[in-house]
């Protein structure tokens, strides 16, 4: 399941405003969503913009990919920003920059692949016979 964090639209006709919500990609754009992190008002003078910023984060370090949105409205609030600069402070620490970093698929070999390593492997056990 990929989450994706986007924009719900709910209000009065012509004048729409927007819950931020974590949901299934494949999900309709006002569905079924897994949780609101935030809140989108842009018909006022200022536009009203409200994250929950720990849900926001346990998100995106989970791996749900903004919209490109949602993004340019974390960028304005900062949260983006910070998310880069913790992802980066964990990639110099050591530890994986992602949970699935580690995970890496091993690569499947083909049968000549294998006869070849079985051969070598052989070759390097035999006892070396000198002429």
């Amino acid at each position: 399941m990929a989450t994706v964090i986007r924009l719900s639209r709910f209000g009065k006709r012509h004048h729409s405003v927007y819950r931020i919500v974590v949901v299934d990609n494949r999900k309709a754009r006002d569905g079924q969503f897994i949780e609101q992190v935030g809140f989108y008002n842009p018909n006022v003078a200022k536009p009203e913009i409200k994250f929950e910023q720990e849900k926001v984060m346990k998100w995106l370090n989970t791996g749900a990919q903004p919209s490109d949105t949602v993004a340019s409205l974390l960028r304005k609030v900062g949260i983006l920003d910070l998310f880069h600069e913790t992802k980066a402070k964990r990639s110099i620490d050591g530890k994986a920059a992602t949970p699935r970093a580690d995970k890496a698929p091993k690569k499947k070999l083909g049968p000549k692949a294998k006869a070849r390593i079985v051969a070598e492997k052989a070759a390097k056990e035999a006892p070396a016979t000198e002429a």
